[in-house]
């Protein structure tokens, strides 16, 4: 079998299957463990797979992204850890950009610094923002509907007619090769126009972030901080990260 042909019934078996071990890999194509081996490691230097001990996954769709109701739900005690650390940030009279995201979300009632403005792409952060009492500014645009942010030309042209003192973000993937990445490219374009108009920049990041590449980058030319958790400072991943990025959190 030729490798391309191999190469792809590997991936056509893995999307079958959450996991396939070496052994299955094997025994479905008929090649020897060297081969499969050979080609995991081809796979997965492109992208198109992740190996794991003892076998291969697909990677997560680099373009497709979870709504938000289901974002919301996922590691929420570790992304509030995470949200009351950002929130602390916060000092009395600056002005803020809240970006879109279920982990940014969890700010908002964590939030004690007075006489604020919060500007957001966030469309569901609004009545949050409203109900705590925080004078709040919504970028226009049109409105995504698995994230409920604003995005396109008029998002953009409003954001920036801002500055900011600091700017909070969500991020789908944070990788030591490929930095920070997102799977909508409209979304990427906020995010990085907020970081230049911001004097800091934070990325709220849960331990489900890493190792992650997404289909649309998101340019650093600044110092940003990563806000994470105790449970990423207690893994492996930390102590790779630890020589590209500032790390707030984990500890107080």
């Amino acid at each position: 079998m030729i490798t391309e042909k191999r190469q792809e019934l590997i991936l056509t078996e893995l999307s079958k299957k959450d996991f396939l071990t070496l052994q299955e890999l094997i025994d479905r194509t008929g090649c020897s463990a060297s081969t499969i081996r050979r080609d995991l490691s081809k796979l997965q230097k492109i992208g198109k797979l992740k190996r794991v001990h003892g076998g291969a996954m697909l990677n997560e769709s680099s373009i497709l992204e979870p709504n938000l109701a289901d974002k919301r739900g996922t590691n929420l005690k570790e992304k509030q850890e995470i949200a009351r650390l950002a929130a602390l940030e916060i000092e009395d009279n600056e002005c803020i950009f809240i970006d879109a995201g279920s982990t940014t979300l969890e700010m908002i009632p964590y939030i004690d610094a007075q006489n604020i403005i919060v500007v957001t792409s966030g469309l569901t952060h609004v009545e949050e923002l409203i109900k705590h009492g925080i004078r709040t500014f919504v970028l226009g645009g049109e409105i995504k509907s698995t994230t409920y942010a604003t995005v396109g030309a008029s998002a953009l042209e409003t954001l920036k007619s801002y500055r900011f003192d600091k700017v909070f973000l969500g991020m789908n993937g944070i990788d030591l090769k490929y930095g920070l990445t997102t799977p909508d490219e409209q979304e990427a374009i906020i995010k990085k126009h907020a970081i230049y108009l911001g004097s800091k920049a934070y990325v709220l990041a849960d331990h489900d972030k890493y190792d992650k590449v997404y289909f649309a980058h998101v340019p650093v030319e600044t110092q940003v901080s990563i806000v994470t958790s105790k449970k990423v400072k207690e893994s492996d991943i930390f102590k790779q990260y630890t020589e590209h990025y500032t790390f707030i959190g984990g500890t107080r």
